[in-house]
């Protein structure tokens, strides 16, 4: 039966996507994030045939429960694209350039220590078959150690990545705009292809593929607001970048599993559909829960809570006893279940999408730019969550979720102090 059950998954998918792409006609947002559930989802059938890597049988209710789930968080996006907007309102102009020469600037400050380690492992990778393996492993054996080839936080880092998920929402705004700082503008790009050079440097494959995948549904949230010119010009660009991108996720992939009994096909299955598996196997059955110290370990430290994991090594050592932790993917949803048990996560998911779908209100076919803040935030969660795991998730993660709510709340602000001076009802 579990063949059967993981094909209901796979078909209840494709309906899905086909009625939403039929209702909608146009390619957009919604659109890529449901034919991403649907690759997952092919992709954890072809990974369960496969027979490689161990997974048990499959159950009806768990994939029930994460379809739901699924669908309530992605609900924003849906009705975002299903709504008549023909208008962003524009923000602050000198509070935009600042958030943005603020990013530019702190992913330039530490650029040169970037450069040189990725010069030194790009040419260990191109030389040495098992490079990607090996600087992999160094990296975890640091994290684990503790060690810090910097002898310290890099705070031009903590801010840049802090900044980077809103970085990719103002690059594609600016293209939206007809007087915009050309300057700024590619700062933002650049910099955020900046910040995936260190993530390759030490043989890993998430900085590409997040950075890709927020870049492309960003892209196609705010595709009709862009000028028809410069939308030919990013799909020419996109030609030619996606394979450049491309080639180094083939040659990481191949370092790391190109000699192991799964080879690169299957760890590549294993990567874009392990997470649907493990869900269906654990979620409801993993021999405990994490209360939160893997998707809000920061927010618990600044309530007073004690006995915080500081890092994934001290928190796998805490919570030992489940059968499985973050060592591997089982998707946002499935994190949050993990963290907090089945019934809580599912009051946890609707009060955020009741939350967000009544902050992102859209009135004359007008969307305010703190709204779109919003919603970049639940694209970012579920097309990495959808692929991994909670993306806000340890210091790091939520630190990024901070920023984002942070910069809701002040172009919230000036917008509203805007309007009353203008005497302009909200």
């Amino acid at each position: 039966m579990s063949y059967t059950y993981l094909t209901v998954y796979v078909i209840a998918w494709t309906i899905t996507f086909i009625i939403f792409q039929y209702s909608r006609r146009t390619f957009e947002a919604g659109s890529f994030l449901l034919l991403l559930y649907l690759i997952f989802s092919v992709a954890s059938l072809i990974l369960f045939s496969l027979r490689i890597y161990e997974f048990h049988n499959i159950r009806p209710f768990p994939f029930i429960y994460l379809f739901l789930l699924l669908l309530m968080t992605a609900w924003p996006i849906l009705r975002y694209n299903t709504k008549k907007i023909s208008e962003i309102q524009k923000p602050n102009g000198v509070l935009l350039n600042a958030v943005s020469v603020l990013f530019i600037v702190s992913t330039l400050f530490y650029f040169p220590s970037i450069i040189v380690d990725f010069s030194i492992n790009i040419a260990k990778l191109l030389s040495d078959p098992d490079a990607g393996k090996d600087l992999y492993l160094e990296t975890w054996t640091d994290n684990y150690s503790g060690v810090t080839k910097r002898g310290g936080p890099n705070f031009a880092a903590l801010i840049s990545g802090s900044l980077s998920g809103i970085a990719i929402l103002l690059a594609f705004y600016n293209l939206t705009l007809i007087r915009r700082n050309n300057l700024i503008t590619f700062g933002l790009f650049l910099c955020s292809f900046i910040i995936i050079l260190p993530s390759i440097s030490r043989g890993q494959r998430n900085g590409i593929t997040e950075t890709l995948l927020v870049f492309i549904i960003t892209y196609f949230s705010l595709r009709k607001f862009i000028p028809y010119r410069i939308n030919r010009i990013i799909r020419l660009i996109a030609l030619i970048l996606i394979p450049v991108l491309v080639i180094p996720l083939i040659i990481l992939t191949n370092s790391r599993f190109a000699t192991s009994a799964a080879g690169s096909q299957g760890s590549t299955f294993f990567y874009i559909g392990q997470q649907n598996l493990y869900f269906n196997n654990y979620a409801f059955d993993n021999n405990g829960i994490r209360y939160g110290d893997r998707t809000v370990p920061l927010f618990k430290r600044m309530l007073g809570f004690d006995d915080v994991p500081s890092n994934y090594w001290e928190r796998r050592f805490k919570y030992r006893n489940l059968r499985i932790n973050d060592e591997v993917f089982i998707g946002h949803i499935g994190d949050i279940v993990l963290d907090f048990g089945p019934v809580t996560s599912v009051l946890i998911v609707s009060f955020f999408t009741l939350y967000i779908l009544r902050k992102t209100k859209v009135t004359r076919g007008r969307i305010l730019f703190h709204q779109l803040i919003l919603l970049h935030i639940v694209l970012y969660l579920c097309v990495i969550g959808g692929l991994k795991l909670f993306p806000f998730a340890d210091t790091g993660g939520n630190l990024r979720l901070m920023t984002y709510i942070l910069f809701y709340i002040i172009f919230r602000l000036d917008y509203r102090m805007n309007h009353y001076n203008k005497k302009i009802p909200i």
